[in-house]
């Protein structure tokens, strides 16, 4: 087998180029195939946590009842990862992607935020309600015109945030004229279940032990309000609770013993786990750019390169959550599905293969399409209001 070449980026980025990439890896727990792995936790109608069940053809003659430990969305955030730790430590290719950069606070009070990290890219609401040197978003023309950005035009926004191009946004506060950028790498990961018939989950719970005491009951209202007091940094339904009630396990005194509960869910145990990725050149090539034939396929093959690098350097350090720490049970399946059903397997991504790669393909858009990385920021003013208004917990 060889390895993907800029060659077939370019055909790919091209019609009647290679419809797709796709990449299978097989794992398993990293205790065994006896382990327990947490799948990602949803709600329910009813306000439930529970897990997301189907079932699929695996490769065997009947459907399998599955467990989706990791979805699309989750996914694509892991990758984004990658890219925002290059902008951290100033590393390889993707350092110099440009960037915009929300800053809240400043000095030791200082909180930085990449368009890798916020969850709508360069259409976020920590960037919309901002300013720029000054001024309010609103009458910043380099904004306006990405916010303008057409499928039929995505320069702009790939000047001002190729994360936002990369991954895919949806302008959705929009009153008009909202840009959907739909995209073009999707991956998901599920479990095969080990037990197909009866409730697969687990539900036990942990223990806590309290070396200074069992159990901690202030029975004194004046007591439990001066622990308030000087307590840094309380929620106010964790203050409420505890001046309240004055247990001490509200503010995390005294142990808690183990319980099992059918409320708890522990993880699954599962016979075999599939994590699949698709980065879809058909997709990719409804992207245009202003630049003519020659210009806009170099800019598709710069983003198909940087993608891959990106998921290349995700598997080197593939973290899903706690409780679900996974092992590759043998060489990833990398799949080139070209026209009339031929498909070329080749070899694995790497990180040292494709960051070779994405340098070719962006001497090439240099030289075709005028691109320049060079760590460009554009930097935004947090609004104040925002910080102020905060809160770790969740909306109801």
């Amino acid at each position: 087998m060889r390895e993907i070449t800029l060659e077939d980026l370019n055909a790919a980025a091209r019609s009647g180029g290679a419809g797709s990439l796709a990449v299978r890896i097989e794992l398993e727990p990293a205790a065994g195939p006896d382990g327990i792995v947490a799948p990602a936790k949803y709600v329910d109608p009813h306000g439930n946590a529970t897990y997301v069940y189907e079932k699929r053809y695996v490769g065997e003659p009947e459907a399998r009842k599955v467990v989706l430990i990791d979805s699309s969305t989750s996914f694509k955030n892991r990758v984004e990862e990658t890219i925002t730790e290059a902008q951290r430590t100033g590393e390889g290719l993707l350092a110099t992607m440009p960037r915009v950069t929300v800053e809240y606070g400043d000095n030791a009070e200082k909180k930085v935020f990449y368009d890798s990290q916020l969850p709508h890219r360069g259409f976020d609401g920590h960037i919309r309600v901002g300013s720029h040197n000054g001024e309010p978003m609103s009458k910043i023309q380099e904004y306006a015109d990405a916010r303008n950005s057409t499928l039929g035009n995505l320069l702009p926004m790939f000047e001002f945030s190729p994360e936002t191009v990369l991954f895919g946004g949806w302008d959705s506060t929009r009153s008009k004229n909202q840009l959907r950028i739909p995209s073009v790498l999707t991956g998901e990961m599920y479990g095969v279940l080990a037990e197909q018939n009866d409730d697969p989950v687990v539900h036990r719970a942990g223990a806590r032990v309290d070396p200074v005491g069992a159990r901690v009951q202030v029975s004194k209202k004046a007591d439990r309000e001066k622990i308030v007091a000087d307590s840094i940094d309380l929620s106010e339904n964790t203050k409420e609770k505890f001046v309240k009630e004055g247990k001490g396990s509200a503010i995390v005194l005294g142990a808690i013993p183990p319980k099992a509960s059918k409320d708890v869910l522990d993880g699954v145990s599962v016979r075999r786990i599939v994590s699949s990725r698709v980065l879809s050149f058909t997709m990719l090539r409804t992207f245009h750019f202003g630049k003519g034939a020659e210009g806009d396929a170099a800019i598709r093959t710069l983003i198909a390169a940087a993608l891959l690098r990106a998921m290349a350097g995700y598997d080197e350090n593939p973290v899903v959550r706690a409780n679900c720490a996974l092992t590759e049970t043998g060489k990833p399946s990398v799949v080139l599905n070209k026209r009339y059903g031929e498909k070329e397997e080749i070899e694995p991504l790497t990180v040292q293969a494709t960051e070779k790669l994405l340098e070719e393909a962006y001497k090439q858009a240099q030289e075709k399409a005028g691109i320049v990385w060079n760590g460009q920021e554009f930097l935004v003013q947090g609004n104040p209001v925002v910080l102020d208004n905060t809160s770790a917990e969740d909306e109801e």
